[in-house]
């Protein structure tokens, strides 16, 4: 599978990689999209629902199994997407707002 970043989603995964290098310097750790499932979460009492989503976090180096480690433009990253995008030639990730998706 081929794995493309608009330039506004590679932006934030490099903002938030320089952030995440200078404020936790005792570890190394990658930029990782991962695809969440709809799960319920409880914030201050109340449960929230939550739809199928890709988030941006940050994983241990060695905590990276069963991920896809891409680089582009000299960024390198982990992504994990559902299993039925498995079977996709080409997927493009975009980024706008607050939200990363699937834009192709």
């Amino acid at each position: 599978m081929k794995v493309l970043l608009t330039r506004k989603a590679l932006n934030e995964v490099r903002r938030f990689g320089e952030y995440m290098s200078r404020s936790e310097r005792d570890r190394e750790l990658v930029p990782s999209i991962e695809w969440a499932s709809p799960s319920t979460s409880e914030t201050t009492g109340q449960i929230t629902e939550l739809g199928s989503h890709l988030y941006l976090g940050a994983l241990e180096a060695d905590k990276l199994q069963g991920r896809m480690i891409l680089k582009q433009e000299g960024v390198t990253f982990a992504l994990a997407l559902p299993k039925e995008a498995e079977r996709l030639a080409y997927v493009k990730i975009d980024y706008a707002g607050r939200d990363f998706f699937i834009s192709s």
